[in-house]
């Protein structure tokens, strides 16, 4: 274990190895963002993502109410993780 996280050292050096020059860049730069401004970027990007799946979706199955389309996107996400 690494001395400062209850993360196993191998899963840390196992995405140390996963990790390319660009990730290393963009994760300094969210280093030196506020915890406020990173937690309001990830929701920003979870509702691209949402609306991006809602679309497809509507496009896929056009006859469905909004109701039933939201429980069917609700269904995938359940699968999706």
């Amino acid at each position: 274990m690494n001395e400062n996280s209850s993360i196993p050292t191998t899963s840390i050096d196992a995405l140390k190895r996963r990790l390319g020059p660009a990730d290393e860049a963009h994760i300094r730069l969210l280093l030196r963002v506020s915890p406020a401004q990173r937690l309001q970027t990830m929701l920003e990007m979870q509702a691209v993502i949402l609306n991006t799946w809602r679309a497809r979706l509507r496009r896929a199955h056009p006859e469905l109410s909004d109701l039933d389309l939201c429980r069917l996107l609700f269904e995938r996400l359940k699968q999706n993780g």
